[in-house]
């Protein structure tokens, strides 16, 4: 519980230090829908994985995230995510890897504060679980925010963003819960 809530203090920190070097005329909520039609998004992060329930596995363990996305229109893209996560055995014998495949995501990008724009994500498909644990159907449901790494450099590719996500997957395989929570941080580009 304390490393938890030290990550979550850290994603606080992240945003904190994105919001804090927004431009401050740029402050004003402007609802035009940012997911910038006909333009791919791909995207990597890692961060911690936490357990929501009491299954005999560690309670954190490590996240990581691909994901490519496409702009509908100026509200909404879809696309594909990949993620693994691994959490050890209480017992001491291993762990449990799961690679969740999520073909079907949509994310709803409502506008921006200056150079910070939240989204809203959810995405379905399968959970592919390790260590004699079935398969199970996969839900994705998130939140996170975007900044144009162009604000702090100058000489960066137009698009690049830094990105801070927290999500909850759903992974109930027969007879349990392995559901978790993380935070992801990372980057993501527009082309």
């Amino acid at each position: 519980m304390r490393r938890m809530k030290q990550y979550v203090a850290m994603g606080i920190v992240g945003i904190g230090l994105m919001v804090g070097t927004a431009h401050a005329a740029d402050w004003g909520w402007v609802h035009e829908g940012m997911a910038e039609e006909g333009k791919f998004t791909a995207g990597f992060r890692v961060g911690p994985s936490f357990m929501t329930q009491s299954s005999g596995l560690s309670t954190t363990g490590p996240l990581l995230n691909f994901q490519g996305m496409y702009g509908l229109n100026r509200w909404f893209r879809v696309g594909m995510m990949l993620e693994w996560q691994n959490h050890g055995v209480d017992a001491g014998s291993g762990s449990v890897n799961t690679v969740r495949l999520l073909p079907v995501n949509l994310e709803y990008r409502p506008g921006r504060f200056g150079n910070l724009i939240p989204y809203l994500t959810t995405g379905i498909g399968v959970n592919i679980n390790t260590k004699n644990v079935s398969d199970a159907f996969a839900w994705r449901l998130g939140g996170g925010l975007d900044y144009a790494v162009t604000n702090w450099f100058p000489n960066a590719p137009s698009g690049m963003m830094f990105n801070v996500e927290a999500v909850w997957n759903r992974n109930h395989p027969s007879g349990g819960d392995i559901s978790t929570m993380g935070l992801l941080f990372g980057v993501r580009h527009t082309f």
